[in-house]
């Protein structure tokens, strides 16, 4: 098992890469070449960070692109290998435009996939406003800032998001800066939550 470190705001993740890893990197790469800026945020930040648990898609949020931009991005992914398989690429715009995540998969696979979503309130803006790197194997990907996370995961509240906030909590305890999980939990309105949380 690699390490991983919160280092002056990156995470440093060593491990072997595995499928979600991989997906988000060839993703990255595409989304790089038109400059779309973008931040891997839920379940896949806390594996990222070493929690053992299965997911089937990667969520990341993409800044709002035109759609001569989402044109250009659909080609470019037909032609990378990437297909969507709950409907056609082709309808990316029209979909993300009307507040719909898309899927995003490597031709002929339904999972593990990528949810890609349009920002849609102040806490998605935040993320892609405020993201950090997380360099894994030495390739960097930008993902939500861990303390939004934190106070996002309480806000959701399932179990799984509940575990998902105490992993990144306990890890990260030590680097996190307090004033800023505290002030997205006040947002959030999650108090109660986040008291739990330190106790726990």
């Amino acid at each position: 098992m690699g390490g991983i470190e919160l280092r002056n705001g990156t995470l440093a993740v060593e491990r072997e890469l595995n499928q979600l890893d991989e997906l988000a990197i060839a993703f990255s790469h595409v989304l790089d070449r038109f400059d779309i800026e973008h931040v891997y945020i839920a379940g896949y930040v806390s594996i990222l960070a070493g929690r053992a648990r299965s997911t089937e898609d990667v969520d990341v949020l993409i800044e709002r692109i035109d759609e001569e931009t989402a044109e250009a991005l659909v080609e470019t992914l037909d032609e990378e290998g990437f297909w969507g398989p709950a409907m056609p690429l082709t309808s990316m715009y029209e979909m993300l435009d009307h507040g719909d995540n898309i899927w995003v998969a490597p031709t002929d696979q339904i999972t593990p996939h990528l949810e890609v979503k349009f920002p849609r309130d102040e806490f998605d803006r935040a993320s892609l406003e405020n993201a950090i790197t997380a360099e894994i194997d030495d390739t960097p990907l930008a993902i939500g800032p861990l303390e939004l996370q934190i106070a996002y995961k309480l806000h959701l509240g399932a179990q799984k998001d509940i575990e998902d906030a105490v992993h990144l909590y306990t890890l990260f305890a030590e680097s996190l800066s307090v004033s800023r999980l505290e002030m997205w939990v006040t947002r959030l309105d999650v108090e109660d939550e986040y008291e739990r949380l330190k106790r726990a």
